[in-house]
């Protein structure tokens, strides 16, 4: 698969996937997570199963607060059943500034979509 083709399949799950987030709807965001997902803070801990990482977001969200979010460098790719994006980001936070860092996120094909099987990130600012 091209980077092109990845993007084309990924982009609007991961377009509307961000926006849940924006929109603090973590029953939806979690609806985007994989069964067997987990969430990596690289280096630190991760976090499996949907109900935990649910409460990882709203802990996260309860430290920020209202935040914004703009993604730089992205870099789409895909093979067989699976999609990954790799990006930068920034994010302005009501309540802890600017956040900045790196994320990975491979989608696993699950049924007839793309689902969050890994989501790696890790905060450099």
């Amino acid at each position: 698969m091209t980077p092109q083709e990845a993007e084309a399949a990924l982009k609007p799950q991961f377009d509307a996937y961000c926006k849940a987030i924006d929109n603090t709807d973590w029953d939806t965001v979690a609806t985007y997570y994989h069964p067997n997902g987990v969430i990596v803070q690289k280096g630190k801990e991760a976090t499996y199963g949907k109900d935990a990482m649910k409460a990882e977001f709203i802990k996260f969200a309860d430290h920020t607060g209202k935040s914004t979010t703009e993604f730089s460098d992205a870099k789409y790719e895909g093979t067989g059943d699976y999609l990954i994006i790799t990006a930068d980001f920034t994010s302005e936070t009501e309540k802890a500034g600017t956040v900045k860092g790196k994320f990975l996120q491979i989608w696993k094909k699950e049924g007839d979509r793309h689902l969050i099987y890994h989501d790696e990130f890790e905060v450099l600012a």
